[in-house]
């Protein structure tokens, strides 16, 4: 919080190159409301005693952390309150800074930089103190200032205390809204397992995974995502991509088809690049761009098409190991339009298991700065196939353990579409 007030009326305009006479410097210092109480005997001292300093654009004054001596009036110019590169407010001609800091010797608590060149009026608080210990009667002034400043204090801290707790509920809306866009449960299909975590790394995310039957193919879209950057803004955008796919597969008459096509392979491909080319041409300007894995899957024979639009590779692994990466067939969508992308095809065989992965679970770091790396993902991965079990809730509660105490920096996603091994088969 900076420590600052303003004046009542408006003070003397300084003329370039010149300085302040006394009776200027005592008529600034009297229209301050931090002196308003103060006897006119102890002002004309304390005007003699100010220093008026000159301070170039982008300038910083002093940092926030150092101990404070001094308070500032501005006599022209403008002052930027910051704490690193994040502004908390701009001073101008007739406003005070530094005051409480001055008069107690606390640490400044925010650091104060010169936008354009400034004029300013220094009081140390050597001077302050002398006048009071020769003029005790100002002392009243600087109580009744410091009372007003803590009342001012109090109610900025309850109005953002309001506010941090109406931002907070919204938040919470937010999330239950984003979670109803994760699947509910995940789709019984005979012979496959299917399973999905994500973990935000703040109260919403910018990742999505998504499961859902696509009666026109007959097969079951599976699709997981990750939205450029995070927060607020990465939410709103994995909800439309979100959507977009899976309207792109589920709708009759998908965009720029004359009607649905039987080809899966066609199907998926109009999914994608109608969600891409929308995005690219009504969001140009947000720039969001994500990278997404989206394929249908065959539950009777496990063929596998599927478009990978600058994703991680996911993998298709058993206990003994990983059998395939499928890497990328084009790039991030929602950049630009027309791109192209290349279908792919496997299939997942008895006993194997296809899971995919965000980079928040491959780049989570430890108090030591370590990641957590693909290899130990993938390791841990075929490990737990091989046991059985609800395997990417292990994955997850692994990274979890491993990240420790450490803030987790981005959301942490992971499906796993496991094939039973088929009668007979052992």
């Amino acid at each position: 919080m900076r420590d600052s007030s303003r004046g009542s009326g408006e003070s003397p305009r300084p003329e370039a190159g010149r300085s302040l006479s006394q009776d200027e410097v005592n008529r600034v210092l009297r229209r301050c409301g931090f002196f308003a109480a103060t006897p006119e005997s102890a002002l004309i001292a304390l005007a003699g005693l100010t220093e008026q300093l000159r301070v170039a654009g982008g300038e910083t004054l002093f940092e926030k952390g150092d101990v404070g001596t001094a308070m500032y009036f501005v006599l022209d110019g403008t002052i930027r309150v910051h704490q690193g590169d994040v502004v908390i407010g701009r001073l101008e001609a007739g406003e005070v800074f530094g005051e409480v800091a001055a008069l107690s010797g606390e640490a400044r608590s925010a650091s104060i930089t010169a936008e354009r060149d400034t004029w300013l009026l220094k009081l140390e608080q050597e001077a302050i103190y002398s006048t009071l210990k020769l003029q005790p009667e100002a002392a009243r002034s600087l109580i009744e200032a410091l009372c007003a400043r803590e009342r001012q204090i109090i109610d900025e801290k309850f109005d953002r205390i309001v506010a941090g707790r109406v931002l907070e509920r919204e938040m919470e809306i937010g999330q239950r809204i984003q979670q109803n866009f994760l699947p509910e449960a995940m789709p019984q299909v005979d012979g496959w397992s299917l399973d999905g975590v994500l973990k935000p790394a703040r109260m919403v995310a910018g990742d999505f995974f998504d499961f859902f039957f696509v009666p026109a193919v007959g097969r079951f879209g599976i699709v997981i995502g990750d939205v450029c950057d995070k927060g607020v803004g990465a939410a709103l955008f994995m909800t439309l991509f979100r959507s977009l796919l899976r309207s792109g597969a589920l709708h009759r008459f998908p965009a720029g088809s004359r009607g649905v096509s039987d080809d899966p392979a066609v199907l998926l491909h109009q999914a994608l690049t109608s969600t891409n080319d929308y995005i690219a041409a009504t969001h140009a300007a947000s720039s969001m761009f994500a990278s997404v894995f989206f394929g249908l899957l065959d539950p009777e024979t496990g063929e596998l098409v599927y478009i990978n639009a600058g994703h991680e590779p996911p993998v298709v692994a058993t206990a003994a190991g990983v059998r395939a990466r499928l890497e990328t067939t084009g790039p991030v969508i929602g950049l630009f339009e027309g791109l192209a992308y290349r279908v792919e095809s496997i299939s997942v065989l008895p006993g194997e298991a296809l899971f995919g992965y965000t980079d928040g679970a491959t780049d989570a770091r430890n108090e030591s700065g370590q990641q957590f790396s693909e290899d130990r993902l993938l390791s841990d991965f075929c490990r737990g196939v091989g046991e059985g079990g609800k395997v990417v809730e292990d994955l997850l509660t692994s990274v979890e353990d491993f990240i420790g105490g450490t803030d987790q920096f981005d959301d942490i996603t992971m499906i796993c579409v496991r094939r039973e091994m088929s009668a007979g088969t052992g």
